[in-house]
């Protein structure tokens, strides 16, 4: 049926998935965690996604089976973004709002830059790029500014440890950056749609492993706020989400497809402020219009040089 449509309207209907879907997670994140332990939400999530692009894969005809010494690159990538970028950001959201952890994380692209600058064969920041990075690290004071100095309950980072939220946060969107700049380096052979088959079953693996070592499914008591939540970050935030924006790469401008990096924060917070009833200080907006205002420019600078790999992972990508 999809195909059948315009391509027009494929291609909108693609950019409405990303757009939504992907700016939703941070929401659905948020609730899981306050439903079910943090491994337990990602092991669930990553078990459930991984065995849905299984079976599509089977029946589409795809083999599963990689290239020799290929498959230990894709679990690493796949343990970056499902257990480490992901956990940390479940745990991050139960000190911070929704829409807060999205800005937080949207800053992936200047991470990426900076890695890619400190390597040896990296790529260098042009002008443009330092500009942005300096305009995305000022925008991250000046949001978190308020919270920091009152530790308000409801307002940004919560609870009496603001700074351990911050860093928690900071974290995953680190944990992706690294995963998105080891992606390009491994330069992976097998079918995309596979691939992310491989890397989120590993993860799922590994989380259903921690969370049993550490008790969570003892503890875990399920409900269908935290189940619908899971299932809808499954479904619908990576395997739909994941479909749409590979979709998109392969038909539509790099640049145009960049824009997800600052329109899902955009969705987040819209979203937080309709369905969680959070709310962000007039510094704190300032701060989400500087933000963007830095991972755009940077973005932009980046894809202007040929460095497509900038956008190739999100920070709730296949999150």
């Amino acid at each position: 049926m999809f195909s059948r449509l315009p391509k027009s309207t494929r291609i909108l209907l693609a950019f409405a998935s990303v757009y939504l879907f992907w700016g939703s997670t941070y929401g659905a994140i948020h609730i899981a965690g306050e439903h079910l332990p943090v491994p337990v939400v990602s092991a669930t999530r990553s078990l459930i996604s991984a065995t849905l692009i299984a079976i599509i894969s089977l029946l589409s005809g795809k083999s599963l089976r990689v290239r020799d010494g290929e498959w230990w690159k894709l679990s690493l990538v796949g343990l970056l973004l499902m257990s480490c970028n992901n956990m940390l950001l479940t745990w991050g959201e139960t000190m911070a709002s929704s829409g807060f952890a999205s800005l937080i994380v949207s800053t992936m692209p200047i991470l990426i830059a900076l890695i890619e600058r400190m390597l040896p064969d990296g790529d260098a920041l042009n002008g443009r790029g330092w500009i942005g990075t300096l305009l995305g690290t000022f925008g991250i004071g000046v949001l978190v500014w308020p919270s920091l100095r009152a530790a308000r309950g409801g307002e940004g980072v919560t609870g009496p440890h603001p700074l351990l939220g911050l860093t928690v946060l900071l974290a995953a969107a680190l944990a992706a950056a690294i995963a998105a700049v080891l992606s390009r380096r491994f330069r992976f052979t097998a079918d995309s749609f596979v691939a992310t088959g491989w890397q989120i079953g590993a993860a799922g693996i590994f989380n259903a492993t921690f969370a049993t070592v550490t008790g969570g499914w003892h503890r875990a008591v399920w409900s269908w706020p935290g189940l619908g939540s899971i299932l809808y970050l499954s479904v619908f935030g990576s395997l739909f989400g994941l479909v749409a924006y590979t979709y998109l790469l392969k038909n539509v401008e790099v640049t145009k497809v960049s824009t997800y990096a600052f329109v899902n924060p955009v969705i987040a917070v819209l979203l937080g402020t309709l369905l969680l009833h959070e709310r962000l200080v007039q510094t704190e907006i300032a701060g989400m219009a500087v933000i963007l205002c830095g991972v755009a420019i940077v973005v932009y600078s980046r894809v202007e040089a040929g460095k497509r790999e900038i956008v190739g992972i999100a920070g709730e990508a296949v999150e």
